[in-house]
């Protein structure tokens, strides 16, 4: 048995930086994770650190500025990993929002982010719209405001975020899932794990427990409120998760990202520029709490609603199918808003000694680790604030390094135990054309090299990793059939 002054349960972006805040301030900390590190919805964000311009609508004045300075502050300590990128946010004649609204709001942007400004907002004419981005659709276009966010490798600073709180101290555990859990003797709580991959029950304790495991927490709290109060009633959830769905296309812009107005249903989405291909998303499907376990995989709905509202603004890419599909959920608090509308804030909760961090977006990461950790300095009797020096991250290795150097790297330094965690969240290789697939014959004998796998194993990552690409492929495949179905009835 292990102890800690705090173990974390979940290895996304919110877990990982609470992580990092504890050991940087000499807290013994441990964290847990089912699978790979950001392998759920820190992996399949929109892959941007940014205040939310369609935030100020809904009036989140607070949660945009907070998250503009966040920003700033990310991209200071990770350049390596995240990069300032002009978008396009054209004006079409019916769209929901108008010239004078769409200037006013990044006005309010701009003056929101004060000394942590990027580049300033401007409002451009239709003619000027189309010289920036010449695939613009010109039938009916009015103009564009013109704005600077942050672009993200979401995966890649999630990990080094990880390596961070581990150079201070923090152990890191992937793929060991909490299966229970048992007061223990000095008035904590002793949490029971297993590890997926190599077997074996561990035990971890602490006085502090945190629930980070984003749209999963009210699962985890159901878990572990029957273990620690048996006989109470089951906790109310605190989420209402949605899934968002995202497409990956070889690169269909000059370089800027789109803003673009969905015309069935006003909803905005995005084209983001990203490892030379655009990111194309997001939808918004509701969801229940605790979700069931396939929750994240994409609808063909999804797919074609993206893919129809891209065509319309972007024409040639009609006919060109994704390269790949993303998909995950987000931890949206539970209210009466729709989903589209609903807050990403954050909330603090506790119940049975475990502090539960609900909500939030990536770009807060750092200001929910300082708010779960200021409740528990309390639990702990710490006096004085929490130092949360906004300090490099350490680098990644070089993108366009060699496959086997890549594989060596992430091992070494990044905690990766499976194929698909180098392919898929250490490096830009299933974006290739292949997805990785040639990639993986020279990845798997350094893995295997360095952790001891046998024939076996080594043919089972191979068939795992091809499995998922192949469920991907397939859903592309009947969705690209029917969007060309409804293009030709169409004209």
């Amino acid at each position: 048995m292990s102890t800690y002054d705090v173990v974390v349960i979940g290895g996304g972006i919110t877990g990982l930086g609470v992580a990092r805040l504890a050991a940087r301030n000499g807290w013994r900390c441990a964290v847990l994770e089912r699978d790979d590190l950001a392998s759920g919805t820190s992996s399949v964000s929109s892959h941007m650190l940014h205040g939310g311009l369609r935030y100020l609508e809904h009036g989140r004045f607070t949660l945009v500025r907070e998250s503009l300075a966040e920003r700033y502050a990310v991209h200071r300590m990770a350049p390596a990993l995240t990069w300032p990128c002009r978008f396009v946010a054209p004006l079409y004649r019916g769209d929901r929002v108008g010239p004078w609204r769409l200037r006013a709001g990044l006005w309010l942007y701009d003056r929101l982010a004060g000394k942590h400004r990027l580049a300033p907002a401007q409002v451009v004419r239709g003619r000027e719209a189309a010289r920036l981005e010449p695939s613009l659709e010109t039938a009916g276009l009015r103009g564009a405001g013109v704005y600077t966010d942050v672009v993200m490798d979401d995966a890649r600073l999630a990990v080094a975020v990880a390596r961070d709180a581990a150079a201070h101290g923090a152990e890191i555990r992937t793929y060991t899932e909490v299966t229970g859990a048992r007061p223990a003797a000095n008035g904590g709580i002793e949490l029971l794990a297993v590890d997926r991959l190599e077997g074996g029950e561990q035990s971890f304790t602490a006085p502090v427990v945190v629930n980070a495991t984003g749209p999963w927490a009210d699962a985890l709290r159901l878990l572990l409120a029957r273990a620690l109060a048996p006989g109470a009633p089951d906790p109310a959830p605190l989420l209402r998760p949605s899934r968002g769905t995202h497409l990956v296309y070889p690169a269909l812009t000059d370089g800027h990202g789109l803003v673009i107005s969905a015309r069935s249903d006003g909803r905005v989405f995005f084209v983001v520029p990203f490892a030379g291909r655009s990111l194309v998303g997001t939808t918004e499907v509701e969801l229940p709490s605790p979700a069931p376990p396939d929750a994240w995989r994409p609808s063909v709905e999804e797919v074609a609603y993206l893919r129809g509202e891209l065509a319309r603004v972007l024409p040639a890419a009609a006919d060109t199918p994704p390269l790949a599909v993303l998909s995950g959920l987000r931890p949206l608090l539970r209210s009466d808003d729709d989903a589209g509308a609903a807050s990403r804030e954050h909330a603090v909760s506790e119940e049975h000694g475990v502090l539960t961090l609900a909500g939030g977006k990536y770009t807060t990461f750092r200001v929910m680790a300082r708010d779960v950790l200021a409740r528990a300095a309390q639990r702990l009797g710490r006096e004085g604030p929490l130092t949360d020096a906004a300090a490099p991250l350490p680098a990644p290795v070089a993108a366009d390094a060699e496959p086997a150097r890549i594989a060596e790297f992430a091992v070494a330094h990044e905690f990766a135990r499976r194929l698909e965690d180098v392919l898929r969240r250490r490096s830009f290789l299933w974006l290739e054309p292949d997805r990785g697939r040639v990639a993986a014959q020279q990845v798997v004998p350094v893995m295997a090299r360095l952790l001891g796998w046998g024939v076996a194993r080594a043919r089972e990552e191979f068939q795992h990793y091809e499995a998922r690409v192949w469920e991907e492929e397939t859903l592309i495949r009947r969705t690209h059939h029917a969007h060309i179905d409804n293009l030709t009835e169409a004209m």
